[in-house]
């Protein structure tokens, strides 16, 4: 009783989760939920209970009650429902009547006139929790169902009976399913071997486990052995604190050792493999100990060196680099290799010692039938691994069911959370993009040249550069107008000078592939002229999966005497130092970089640098170089997710059902963070033109913030996949440039737009991107198909009146367009590259 009162009582008075339940997840709540049994069961409680289908239906009634008075409650005091559920967790009084009453109800197994069997019960429940807990459930719920009625009590009653009726199909079919199996010979076997009758029956179990843990106590130590040695290696390779999103930074030893077990068990559980597979080729325990061990000590150093120098693991793409070990040998301190050889022999000689005097006991007597089948499994899990990052691959699902993050984006975290082994396999099943028909050195070729005549044709109604000619991208961080959003109603305009803008200038809309993230792929497709759509399901981050793998990253920057690149935020994120680097940019400017950022203020309790101090970094920059051609990368910050009541002002309001009601204040606080970018926008643009240069400035929003779960991604895909962009020229630029007529765009067009609004000549690849751009629609991968930025999906075009249209349906001269685009795009990132140093030309070689 008196546990019973500190388990349920206090925590249903005191609102609180006390004894870390977990919502009923952890093992002191299932212990307990034990011992109440036995007590139930021991002093014969139970059976005493009278009218037991009664109590069900009060309990039921009053857990329900609560729900509608607590709602009630919360929306008085706090204008929210966020306290609807309070008495609904496992622990609460009310919840743990209502499961007595139950457990009574069922432990009678008769229901009106009929008979229930305990194992149709069992199946029953069981069947119950997954068709609530799958992970599809929620993401219905989330996606379709979370919604509000304010107007409509019969739709919202509507919207609740189809999810029920959803659920209690979906539970009577696995229940069926369930039962059925239950009839099977092998489920009868299985089942009559772990039934346990009595006292004696537990006993002889535990006997028979513990019998077969001292069989298999060798293997049991190893898989321990190196379940520590990954718990070992995982924290070498982080910090002692994490930054698991831009808001949330944790303890890294606790989140590891709480949060991450199942991808540790993933890690040893192919150490293990390769291991076992060792043994069973060479019947020698302490060799193939020692060699696994040697293999994964060199993965740790590796990765902690790596990680060190380049903040990011060692990948697969790494392993072309051995073919120059000299340098990296050159690389890495003289002490490091002494003491790592030094371990490598002694450990070799120990294998030898313990090989030799332990040969009888360790050696095994597999029959070679055994081998056969056991080495055949291990094969076909290694080889499966190719397959990692295809959707509902077996490996993919397998992943998925030991909660491995597929960090594409943040390498480095990858490797801390799910280990280093984990991420590298991760990262082996990559295809670049698929191979157009006809590629060859030839055909490449002769693009080449069809494009050499194009730019000389396009170039007799071009300028000449000025010698100060200036471009700047300005990737603006979530921007994008919530007057689009379907089922939303804005209040007061939270970009008015924007809007205004982009009915003076080049304006429209951007394609973006993402939604809520995904902002290096939209930055790369700007800075590449390359489109992300072209590439492989397998390869949905450029920046971290491709440009290193590339010989040569061409990109706009081979135009420019001077590049920079600014953005006031932390450069781990997808691996961006390396990138620009790569892509040769003079100087990087970003958080605690070497080259400082001077701006850093940041408005009220907002996080994120603010867009006036970035847009005064790039100020400083523009007017430090009047005499050479100048390129400026800027990518801002200030509107980034999370949306916390960051502002002391809050001018803004809306109403629709496209946001979630507990998401309202987030939704304020991003369009009061959107109205300040637009008064920074109005500053920039007037400090542009009072420097005497000629500037072009592209600026567009990466994508949409992840607040519109309560619109149907299938029905409204495009039009949340849609940002706004705009093509200005300052006022010493505006009589030689000229306004284009380009509604909807997408990333790899704005260099060609740049250039063409600047009127100032190209070069032959631009020439090929500017016919690319002018005559075939714009495209991306279909938005309706998922919300994920994690994997490309299927090609689609856009008109400009916001229709979608197939590969299928565009022009024979289109198609032999995109045709030609495809072939040096696939060049240029997967194939031989012929076209890489025609596709890095600068202006100046066509003169």
């Amino acid at each position: 009783m008196l546990i019973s009162f500190l388990f349920v009582v206090l925590p249903t008075l005191f609102s609180k989760d006390l004894w870390g339940f977990q919502e009923g997840k952890s093992i002191l709540w299932v212990l307990y939920l034990v011992l109440l049994g036995y007590f139930l069961q021991r002093m014969q409680v139970l059976q005493k209970v009278r009218f037991p289908l009664m109590h069900l239906m009060v309990s039921a009634s009053l857990l329900v009650s609560t729900i509608f008075i607590m709602a009630i409650v919360s929306l008085q005091m706090r204008n929210d429902v966020s306290t609807a559920t309070r008495f609904c967790v496992p622990f609460s009084l009310f919840a743990m009547y209502y499961t007595l009453s139950l457990f009574i109800s069922l432990e009678s197994r008769k229901f009106l006139r009929w008979t229930v069997s305990t194992d149709t019960i069992a199946a029953t429940l069981v069947s119950n929790q997954l068709a609530i807990n799958i992970p599809l459930v929620p993401y219905i719920i989330s996606t379709y169902y979370r919604k509000a009625y304010p107007d409509s009590g019969g739709q919202w009653l509507k919207s609740m009976m189809l999810y029920i009726g959803l659920w209690f199909g979906a539970s009577l079919a696995l229940a069926i399913g369930n039962i059925l199996i239950q009839k099977t010979k092998i489920f009868t076997f299985v089942a009559r071997k772990l039934t346990v009758g009595s006292l004696a029956d537990l006993k002889n179990m535990f006997l028979k486990v513990v019998q077969w843990f001292k069989y298999k106590r060798r293997l049991i130590f190893t898989a321990l052995f190196f379940y520590i040695f990954t718990i070992i290696q995982m924290f070498l390779i982080s910090e002692k604190q994490l930054s698991i999103s831009v808001s949330d930074t944790v303890n890294a030893y606790g989140f590891i050792l709480l949060k991450r077990q199942a991808p540790i068990f993933l890690n040893v559980l192919i150490i293990m493999m390769f291991f076992i597979f060792l043994l069973i080729i060479t019947n020698k325990f302490w060799h193939s100990f020692i060699l696994t061990l040697v293999i994964d000590l060199v993965i740790t150093i590796s990765n902690y060196l790596k990680i060190a120098l380049r903040e990011e693991p060692v990948l697969p793409s790494d392993l072309k680099l051995l073919t120059g070990i000299n340098e990296i040998i050159d690389m890495v301190n003289p002490i490091i290799i002494f003491v790592g050889i030094a371990v490598i022999v002694l450990l070799a000689i120990s294998s030898y010692i313990l090989e030799r005097r332990a040969k009888r006991l360790y050696n095994l007597k597999i029959s070679w039938k055994k081998r056969g089948i056991e080495l055949t499994v291990i094969l076909l899990f290694f080889s499966s691994l190719f397959f990692v990052n295809h959707k509902n691959s077996p490996s993919y699902l397998f992943f998925n069911l030991f909660r491995v993050n597929r960090y594409f984006y943040n390498q480095k975290l990858g490797a801390q959370i799910n280990g280093p082994i984990v991420q590298f396999l991760n990262n082996i099943d990559v295809l670049v993009m698929d191979e157009p028909k006809d590629y060859s050195e030839e055909k490449v070729k002769a693009i080449m040249k069809k494009y050499d005549k194009a730019a000389e044709t396009i170039n007799k109604d071009r300028l000449d550069w000025a010698e100060n000619e200036t471009v700047i991208f300005n990737l603006s961080e979530s921007f994008s107008d919530p007057k689009r959003v379907p089922n939303l109603t804005i209040d007061n305009d939270p970009m008015p000078y924007v809007r205004q803008l982009m009915k003076q200038t080049t304006s429209g809309l951007m394609l973006s592939n993402g939604y809520g993230g995904g902002t290096a792929n939209m930055e790369w497709g700007a800075l590449t002229s390359l489109d992300i759509s072209n590439l492989s399901p397998t390869l949905p981050t450029p920046y971290t999966q491709l440009v290193e793998k590339q010989f040569v990253s061409p990109n706009i920057t081979n135009l420019f005497d001077e590049t920079i690149a600014i953005h006031p935020y932390v450069a781990t994120l997808y691996n961006r130092k390396n990138v620009f680097e790569k892509f040769g940019f003079d100087t990087f400017y970003y958080v605690d970089g070497p080259d400082e950022l001077t701006y850093q203020d940041k408005i009220d309790d907002n996080i994120y640098i603010s867009d006036f101090s970035a847009y005064n970094e790039t100020l400083d920059k523009l007017k430090a170089n009047l005499d050479t051609t100048q390129f400026i990368q800027l990518s801002t910050m200030q509107n980034h997710m999370p949306y916390k009541d960051y502002y002391q002002e809050n001018n803004f309001s809306f109403s629709g059902n496209a946001v979630v009601r507990d998401r309202h204040s987030e939704l304020n606080t991003y369009m009061q963070g959107m109205y300040y970018t637009d008064e920074a926008v109005k500053y920039f643009i007037q400090e542009l033109d009072k420097i005497e240069k000629p500037i072009t400035f592209v600026f567009y929003g990466d994508h949409l913030p992840s607040l519109y779960s309560g619109n149907n991604m299938g029905k409204y895909g495009l039009v949340q996949h849609e940002t706004d962009y705009f093509i200005y020229s300052n006022r010493y630029s505006r009589e030689r440039s000229k306004k284009l007529n380009k509604k909807i765009v997408a990333p790899y067009n704005f260099p060609s737009l740049a250039l063409e609004q600047a009127n100032i000549k190209i070069t032959p690849f631009y020439a090929l991107m500017t016919k690319l751009t002018n005559d075939v629609l714009a495209s991306t991968t279909d938005p309706s198909a998922s919300i994920s930025n994690n994997y490309n999906g299927q090609k689609i075009f856009v008109t400009d009146n916001n229709k979608t249209l197939s590969e299928s349906d565009l022009s024979s001269k289109q198609k032999e367009l995109l045709h030609e685009y495809r072939l040096i795009q696939y060049d240029l990132t997967a194939g031989e590259e012929y076209a890489s140093e025609w596709a890095s030309q600068s202006v100046v070689n066509q003169e």
